[in-house]
C-alpha cells in the first residue's frame, strides 16, 4: 500500500514539474516575442521560421528577407480580394517578391524595320550591247582576243572579207563616175537618176559600218578595199565572245557582248510573305562575303511586277554604282532592306504574354494590383514591341512576373467562382492549399532561374 502511495506521490510530481516547465516556457517565448515585435524583424516568405532584426537572405533558399509586418499582411490582402475588380490581381509584399515583379513606363519610340534577303549582282541591262557584224562575210581577225577584256568606244574589234561590200564600193564608185558626167549636162532628170544612185549605194556602205573616213578615202584613192574594219560603238567588259578568226558569219550576226559594269544592278529576292513590306525608295544594304567590312547603300528603283512562281519570290531591283569593279556579274550578296520607320508606344517583349489568339499586358493600377490589358502587337526591335492598341504613354506595365501574375489571376478566378457553392471553412481550406501550391511552384521557378544563372556564371 505504501509502495502504491509513492509511486502516485512521483506521478503527480512529475505532472507538476513538467507543467511549471511548460508555462516558464511560454513566458519566454511571449516576453521574446513583445522585445522582437518591438523592432524591425525579417523574415523569409517561404521559411517563417527565419526570423533577424537586419536585411538579408534566407539561408535555405536564397530569396531576399522582407519585413514580418509585410508578411502578416498577406491574410488581409486575401480578404480585400473580396471587394476587388475581378479582372485585376491583388499581390501582397511578399507575393511581389516571390514573383520579382517588375515594371516599365510605357513609352513612344521610333521603330526602324529591317529584313534581310538574298541577291546577286546582275548587268546593267540598260548598259549592255552585242557587237555584231554589220555585213556577211569570214572573219579574217579578231583584236580582241578573250572574255574579260576591256574594250573602248572606236577601238578596232574585227576584220571582215565581204563580198557584198566589195561589189558595193565598186557601185559607188561608178555612180560617182555617173554624177561628174551629167551634173554638167544640164537635163535635170538625169542628173537627179545619178544623184540618187550615188546617195543609195553610199547609204548601204554607211549601213555596212563603213565609216565616213573610209569612204572619203575610197572616193580620194578609188581603191576598192577587199576587207574591211569595224569598230566598237561601246566601251565595256567583253562578257561573250561567240565565234573565232575564220568564221563565216552572217549580216547581224553576234561576236561580241560587252557590258559596262561602272553601275550593276542588285536583285534581292523577296519572298512572298513580306512583299507587304517592300516599297520603291526604299533604302538598302548590300554586304558580300568577297568584303565583309564594306556596306553599300543605295535605293530600290525598281520592283518587278511579275511575281516567280518557281522561286516563289519577287525580284527587287538597287542601282549601284560599282566604278572600282568590285561587284562582279552573278556574285552572291546579302541584301537588307529598311522597310519602315514609324512611332509607336513600345513596349518590352517579355511584358507580353501571348496566347496564340490574344495578346495581354499587365499593368500596375495601384501598387499591388494589376490589370490585364488586351493588346495589338506591330512591328518589333531591339526587344521591343510596337503596341498598336490597348495603352496609352505612361501606363506602368509589368515587364518581369507577368506569367506568374497570371497564374495567380487564374487562381483568384478560381476562389471566385467557387464562392457561391462552398461554405466560408471550405473556402478558407482551399485557399490555404492552393496559396500553399502557388507558392511553392514561384519557389521552384525562382530556384531554377538561380540555377539556371549561377550555371551562366
Amino acid at each position: 500500500m505504501n509502495k502504491s502511495i509513492k509511486i502516485v506521490i512521483g506521478v503527480l510530481a512529475a505532472i507538476v514539474l513538467i507543467a511549471g516547465g511548460y508555462w516558464g516556457y511560454i513566458t519566454f517565448v511571449q516576453k521574446n516575442d513583445t522585445v522582437i515585435s518591438d523592432k524591425e524583424v525579417y523574415t523569409c516568405p517561404m521559411h517563417p521560421q527565419i526570423i533577424q532584426d537586419r536585411p538579408g537572405q534566407c539561408p535555405i533558399c536564397g530569396m531576399d528577407l522582407v519585413k514580418k509586418g509585410e508578411i502578416d499582411q498577406e491574410e488581409q490582402s486575401d480578404h480585400d480580394l473580396d471587394g476587388a475588380d475581378i479582372s485585376s490581381v491583388k499581390l501582397s509584399p511578399s507575393q511581389q517578391v516571390l514573383a520579382n515583379v517588375q515594371t516599365e513606363r510605357v513609352k513612344t519610340m521610333q521603330f526602324q524595320g529591317e529584313k534581310t534577303f538574298n541577291g546577286y549582282v546582275k548587268i546593267n541591262e540598260s548598259k549592255f550591247a552585242h557587237i555584231s557584224t554589220a555585213v556577211s562575210g569570214k572573219i579574217v581577225k579578231m583584236f580582241v582576243s578573250f572574255e574579260g577584256e576591256m574594250v573602248r568606244k572606236g577601238q578596232k574589234v574585227l576584220e571582215i572579207y565581204s563580198p557584198e561590200l566589195v561589189s558595193t564600193q565598186k557601185e559607188y564608185l561608178l555612180a560617182l563616175d555617173n554624177f561628174n558626167q551629167v551634173k554638167t549636162s544640164g537635163n535635170r532628170l538625169a542628173i537627179e537618176q545619178a544623184q540618187s544612185l550615188v546617195s543609195s549605194s553610199r547609204e548601204r556602205l554607211i549601213l555596212w559600218e563603213m565609216t565616213y573616213a573610209q569612204i572619203d578615202e575610197l572616193e580620194r584613192t578609188r581603191s576598192v578595199k577587199t576587207t574591211t574594219i569595224q569598230y566598237s560603238k561601246y566601251s565595256g567588259i567583253i562578257t561573250k565572245k561567240y565565234v573565232h578568226v575564220g568564221h563565216w558569219a552572217m549580216a547581224g550576226e553576234d561576236i561580241y557582248d560587252v557590258a559596262d559594269l561602272s553601275s550593276v544592278w542588285v536583285i534581292a529576292n523577296v519572298y512572298e510573305s513580306d512583299m507587304q513590306y517592300i516599297k520603291k525608295g526604299q533604302t538598302a544594304e548590300i554586304y558580300s562575303t568577297a568584303y565583309p567590312d564594306e556596306v553599300l547603300r543605295a535605293k530600290i528603283n525598281f520592283i518587278n511586277p511579275v511575281f516567280n512562281p518557281e522561286s516563289r519570290t519577287l525580284e527587287v531591283r538597287i542601282d549601284v554604282s560599282n566604278k572600282d569593279m568590285k561587284l562582279k556579274p552573278d556574285m552572291y550578296l546579302k541584301v537588307k532592306i529598311n522597310t519602315y520607320v514609324t512611332q509607336s508606344i513600345g513596349v518590352p517583349k517579355n511584358a507580353v504574354i501571348r496566347t496564340g489568339e490574344h495578346n495581354y499586358v499587365y499593368i500596375e493600377k495601384e501598387k499591388g494590383v494589376y490589370e490585364p490589358k488586351e493588346v495589338q502587337i506591330g512591328y518589333e526591335q531591339d526587344g521591343y514591341y510596337a503596341i498598336t492598341s490597348g495603352l496609352a504613354e505612361g501606363d506602368l506595365v509589368v515587364t518581369s512576373g507577368g506569367f506568374l501574375i497570371d497564374s495567380e489571376s487564374q487562381i483568384q478566378k478560381g476562389f471566385t467562382s467557387g464562392h457561391e457553392n462552398h461554405d466560408d471553412n471550405s473556402k478558407k481550406e482551399n485557399n490555404e492549399e492552393l496559396k500553399i501550391n502557388t507558392n511553392q511552384d514561384i519557389l521552384k521557378d525562382m530556384k531554377d532561374k538561380k540555377t539556371e544563372t549561377e550555371h551562366k556564371h
